[in-house]
């Protein structure tokens, strides 16, 4: 998966603007409206440190950074490239360290909130518990992590349950990438772990989220 988003990161954006391979996918205009709600409820979270894992091209790290000191995780050389070009492009600044969502290299209890979008559905529950420990490590008590991630929208595969999704980049390779479908009853028994579900929701047919207060 590792070499799957560093191949992917100069066309990871189409997936949010449903061009390229998306262009024809079904129920577009209701796609970009619950990505606009999903970018006012990330555009007003977040304060003091702020720890951004498997942030890629920067696209919610664009909206995270007005409101906080965000340190951005990617192990994907060519996605954090892509991070610091939007982020120039927009006169905002974040730190970006390449490294493993499930080995964080920083020091413990430093940050005041977490934020993960669309990483929690490619995490094997046999890791979870090594990348909530983490996430756990990194943040002071009482600090909150703001989780969005994908909704169901292949009926076939049931939510909660691992599978392997096939996908296809703009050069014809095929990838076999993990994924997990939530519902916020799934992200709240996923997540209670990390602590306190202050409150999981969705935004209609294609986004859930959830935020936790880490205990």
């Amino acid at each position: 998966m590792r070499a799957y988003y560093d191949q992917r990161a100069a066309e990871y954006d189409e997936w949010y603007l449903r061009r390229g391979h998306f262009a024809m996918r079904p129920h577009t205009e209701r796609w970009h409206a619950e990505v606009a709600l999903l970018r006012e409820r990330v555009a007003q979270f977040g304060h003091g440190r702020l720890l951004e894992i498997a942030a890629g091209t920067g696209w919610w790290t664009e909206h995270l950074a007005p409101r906080a000191k965000v340190t951005t995780v990617d192990y994907a050389p060519a996605m954090l490239a892509q991070l610091q070009s939007r982020l120039r492009r927009h006169g905002l600044h974040a730190e970006s360290i390449r490294a493993d969502a499930y080995a964080l290299p920083l020091a413990l209890a430093t940050f005041d909130c977490g934020f993960a979008g669309f990483w929690l559905s490619h995490v094997p529950y046999a890791r979870l518990h090594e990348f909530l420990s983490g996430v756990r490590r990194m943040l002071r008590r009482g600090g909150q992590v703001m989780i969005i991630d994908s909704a169901r929208t292949e009926p076939e595969h049931q939510p909660g349950v691992e599978y392997f999704q096939e996908r296809i980049l703009n050069d014809g390779s095929q990838h076999q990438v993990l994924k997990i479908w939530h519902t916020p009853q799934t992200l709240t028994s996923t997540l209670a772990p990390l602590g306190r579900v202050e409150e999981a929701w969705e935004t209609g047919m294609f986004f859930v989220g959830a935020i936790v207060t880490v205990e």
